[in-house]
């Protein structure tokens, strides 16, 4: 019976979509019969205290500016810790050395999960750079994991080779959320929308990390012209990251700075989704966005990239366009497809994916199955 699981890898348990899903992934599989201990190259005060009521441990280890670091300590510490199970949560196959280190180790089951479908960097050159090696070290990861997992099949297309999606080792695992938090609240939207004093405004959301991946250059001017033909239109954008400052300063140059909110980091996001009348993702690249599943629970129609995948769409008020389509474009389809009723959603087959329950039966299921 399998009872110790190394995972990797998590930041602070606030970072984005793979530290939230591998808390869901710790509180839906634990018991008290269980060790989840977790790899970071950081630890974070907070989520080790997070962690203790699972009796769950946190172990730091080199970056990938150190390999042979990194190499050592994960081998060092599955022979010392003796775990029969490693689930490896990347989104590059750069991030392949400690299923390297596990492989070595002859660790019975090493389970490599794709959470995403492309290199965020910030200069273009350098990721170019990164995707060579990303398509060099794709080439052979698979060699070192025995089961393969996506948050989509467009992210374990970016991670494994054909012959591995193609196959019965290939399995995708949605990134789930709780519908009934994020389900329209008419009472929560006009709280909301009070509180930040947009009451009277046609809002557009957006929730992302300030980013390349996210695009949020593309989404302001998207935005302007939306601004230009409806006055009243205001952008309401939550996150930070590395852009932040470049975007806000970029709605200041275009004169936008007053119809632009941009609110930093909110542990709310779902209060903010009650206060948006439309939703743009305009990424160049994503594995499958949990805040577009989020924004679509919440009845807002919603446009994203066509970079995106259309497994991302679960109600029939949700779109794609191409990047290569002019943000004028954008906007006209955005203000051609205002929607009123909020509760009136009209769901798609492939709703139930997402729903937490749904996700706890696939992560027992699949991730720790044999255990019993």
């Amino acid at each position: 019976m399998d009872r110790k699981i190394l995972v990797g890898f998590i930041m602070d348990g606030k970072a984005g979509g793979i530290d939230r899903y591998l808390l869901n992934f710790l509180e839906n599989v634990w018991d008290d019969e269980m060790q989840i201990d977790f790899l970071s190259n950081e630890v974070d005060g907070d989520l080790k205290e997070y962690l203790k009521k699972y009796h769950s441990r946190i172990f730091p280890i080199a970056n990938l500016r150190h390999p042979v670091s990194q190499f050592r300590q994960v081998k060092q510490l599955i022979k010392a810790e003796d775990y029969d199970m490693v689930y490896l949560n990347i989104s590059t196959a750069i991030d392949c050395i400690a299923a390297m280190a596990a492989s070595r180790c002859r660790i019975p089951r090493i389970l490599i999960h794709s959470h995403s479908s492309g290199n965020d960097c910030e200069n273009i050159g350098k990721r170019k750079v990164l995707d060579g090696i990303h398509y060099f070290c794709r080439s052979f990861l698979y060699r070192f994991g025995t089961e393969y997992y996506g948050c989509s099949k467009k992210a374990g297309e970016w991670m494994f080779p054909k012959k591995i999606v193609d196959s019965p080792r290939f399995h995708t695992i949605f990134n789930a959320i709780d519908m009934k938090k994020f389900s329209f609240n008419d009472v929560l939207r006009r709280e909301t929308r009070k509180e930040l004093k947009i009451e009277d405004r046609f809002v557009i959301g957006h929730v992302g990390n300030f980013c390349y991946q996210k695009n949020q250059e593309y989404l302001l001017e998207v935005f302007e012209e939306i601004h230009r033909k409806c006055p009243k239109a205001l952008l309401l954008m939550a996150g930070k990251g590395p852009r932040f400052e470049k975007i806000k300063k970029m709605a200041d140059e275009k004169g936008l700075g007053d119809c632009v909110i941009m609110t930093g980091f909110r542990k709310d996001v779902y209060r903010l989704f009650q206060a948006m009348d439309f939703f743009v993702l305009p990424s160049n690249f994503e594995g499958l966005p949990t805040v577009g599943v989020e924004a679509q629970c919440s009845g807002l129609p919603c446009l994203m990239s066509s970079r995106i995948t259309e497994e991302a769409r679960i109600t029939e008020n949700c779109w794609f366009m191409s990047l290569k389509d002019k943000p004028e474009q954008w906007a006209d389809f955005i203000l051609a497809h205002r929607q009123k009723d909020r509760a009136g959603i009209k769901w798609l087959g492939n709703k139930e994916n997402y729903s937490l329950e749904n996700l706890k039966i696939q992560q027992i299921k699949q991730l720790v199955k044999g255990m019993e």
